[in-house]
């Protein structure tokens, strides 16, 4: 028999086991939709294959499920970063990802840090409850399948940064941002 009650936080059901549940905060932040503009994408740099038929790896092309590239900074180290303006505080409830599919350059992040402000100056590292540690959220193990990861507990904020730890051939990314509304008054 599984009971079943309520967290301190409204969005989230809790089974005893300590398997979650999410119910109500669970829908996508304007990623794939096209609901966040490019102008809300930007990124720590941007690889430039210009002259080739690569083109342009821009922040634009993280958008999970978009055809073309994803975004790659001009050279792979933990330095990097790819950060998402949500133009207001939203309630975050996880990430999904995924990397490049070019046949030629399939890589993927396959570990990665978030950050997250209210403001896009001060940066909080995301921990699970309990944890003085930063939650290195393990990524992709293939470049293709999209892997999902939850924030227990949510988050609230405006800006967020995906801060790649390690990777497959370079860094490559893809993603959608999981959550709702801040509900007035709490």
């Amino acid at each position: 028999q599984l009971l079943i009650g309520r967290s301190s936080w409204p969005e989230w059901d809790w089974i005893l086991s300590g398997l979650f549940v999410l119910s109500g905060c669970y829908g996508t932040l304007g990623l794939a939709s096209g609901g966040v503009a490019d102008t809300q994408l930007s990124a720590s740099s941007v690889l430039d294959w210009s002259s080739s038929e690569h083109g342009v790896w821009a922040p634009s092309g993280a958008r999970l499920r978009k055809e073309g590239l994803p975004w790659a900074p001009s050279q792979s180290d933990q330095q990097q970063w790819l950060q998402v303006d949500l133009k207001k505080e939203k309630r975050i409830t996880g990430i999904i990802t995924t990397g490049s599919a070019l046949s030629d350059e399939k890589c993927y992040v396959s570990a990665y840090r978030v950050l997250y402000s209210n403001n896009g100056k001060q940066w909080s590292s995301y921990k699970e409850s309990n944890s003085t540690q930063d939650k290195i959220f393990q990524g992709n193990n293939n470049y293709g399948d999209e892997v999902r990861n939850n924030f227990i507990p949510p988050v609230v904020a405006r800006f967020v940064r995906i801060s790649p730890i390690s990777w497959y051939k370079r860094i490559a990314l893809k993603l959608e941002l999981l959550g709702c509304q801040v509900l007035s008054g709490k």
